[in-house]
């Protein structure tokens, strides 16, 4: 059988992994990692997991049968998306300077880099690219 082990609360920990007792070398003067979970009970219960796995806990946004939710979903509680329209934005008629365009394009060329070229080959042929060897 198990022996029962007493763990120190909070504020004892607190004092012992505390600045001064990692200055003096005490108990705790290392990292520490503590890792806890709970109990739980599992149930095998093959009914109620083809019901999830066929999607019959879902229901339908707005009525439409084609887009199915999940009742927390938050989507649930927009009903009106005019306001979010393209033709309704309060900017629709704002057009980028000259410098505006230049620097959008830049970042659309950044961000989708990886998109066309493979940057691994790239910083390789650069010679950017470190490579360790790991041996165990």
């Amino acid at each position: 059988m198990a022996q029962a082990r007493a763990y120190p609360s909070h504020r004892q920990r607190k004092q012992e992994d505390g600045p001064a007792a990692a200055a003096a070398g005490g108990p705790g003067a290392g990292a520490e990692l503590l890792v806890f979970g709970y109990a739980c009970k599992l149930f095998r219960e093959d009914e109620r997991a083809r019901f999830m796995e066929q999607g019959r806990h879902l229901i339908p946004w707005m009525g439409d049968k084609g887009l199915l939710i999940d009742r927390y979903d938050c989507r649930g509680h927009l009903h009106d998306l005019s306001e979010c329209d393209a033709e309704y934005t309060w900017n629709r008629d704002y057009q980028l300077s000259e410098e505006e365009a230049r620097i959008d394009a830049l970042c659309d060329e950044e961000r989708y880099l990886a998109l066309h070229t493979d940057l691994l080959e790239e910083e390789a042929r650069q010679g950017t690219f470190c490579q360790t060897t790991l041996s165990f």
